[in-house]
């Protein structure tokens, strides 16, 4: 079964948001679309003067998750008639000029979008694939954004969708992963004496002094922050390892340096069992 991450508190009023594509050329990408809104928790996707609306190419981009935006979906002939319920209007371009007036990114615009979504409801305005919104379009918009890239990039007008709508939710929303059990200091012990025997039985430890290159190895697993499982892996490699030197007298080595606390029921002629038989 798959857990995936939900937000536990959202600061905006997702359902006040609607996406506006206008003139999209192919249908996948109001599919695509539809399943972005989905995602992120908005409701209303609105065609303005739509190009071709197959609905197989539709749905199969949307995905089960985005069936229910494409069946509410609104469609329009006129941009100003589509915009008429909007309390504010928020472009985005790809091309910056003077006539454009693009002064913010999405994520600086973002923090207001979200304060202004508790009493009105807000329209992101996406342009085609071939020339994006015009000036005619913009001429509605209350401000205009751009999503920065490198100088050759060209994103596709989903993927504009996807983004601008992920930053609002991003920025909007509580979001606690857990975090795993690390291991405890009587777990990584018994991990430490085998490492450091093991590394002696490989001759990689400076004899002069072995607790300053020990207290360095320790240093740097910490800063990985082992948990049990990754423990128990480190341990379990260590003691094979180590079996397979004492079997092998060609190598050199003695017993002495190459022995492992056998654990209960494991036999000295045979290989360690695998460190890992559960996810604890």
């Amino acid at each position: 079964m798959q857990i995936r991450p939900a937000a536990q508190k959202i600061r905006a009023k997702l359902e006040n948001f609607a996406v506006v594509m206008v003139e999209t050329l192919y249908p996948e990408n109001i599919g695509a679309a539809a399943r972005a809104c989905a995602n992120f928790g908005v409701k209303d996707l609105i065609l303005v003067r739509p190009k071709n609306l197959d609905q197989e190419k539709m749905r199969a981009m949307a995905t089960k998750a985005g069936l229910t935006v494409l069946e509410r979906m609104k469609i329009y002939e006129n941009l100003e008639e589509a915009l008429a319920p909007f309390g504010y209007i928020v472009g985005t371009t790809a091309r910056l000029g003077r006539q454009r007036k693009v002064y913010e990114t999405i994520r600086e615009v973002t923090p207001r979008l979200i304060e202004l979504s508790g009493e009105n409801r807000i329209a992101l305005l996406f342009g085609n694939e071939k020339w994006g919104l015009t000036n005619e379009d913009l001429y509605y918009c209350h401000t205009v954004v751009t999503i920065p890239t490198t100088e050759n990039a060209s994103l596709n007008v989903a993927q504009a969708v996807v983004i601008v709508l992920y930053e609002i939710f991003s920025q909007a929303a509580e979001i606690h992963l857990p975090k795993p059990r690390l291991a405890t200091s009587h777990e990584l012990e018994p991990m430490y004496r085998i490492l450091k025997e093991t590394l002696e039985a490989i001759d990689y430890v400076p004899h002069e002094n072995v607790t300053l290159w020990m207290t360095t190895i320790r240093r740097f697993l910490s800063r990985l922050e082992l948990t049990s499982q990754e423990v128990r892996i480190i341990q379990g490699f260590c003691r094979n390892l180590l079996w397979h030197l004492r079997h092998q007298p060609d190598k050199g080595l003695s017993r002495e340096q190459t022995s492992a606390p056998a654990r209960e029921g494991e036999n000295e002629s045979s290989p360690p069992p695998s460190p890992v038989s559960s996810n604890k």
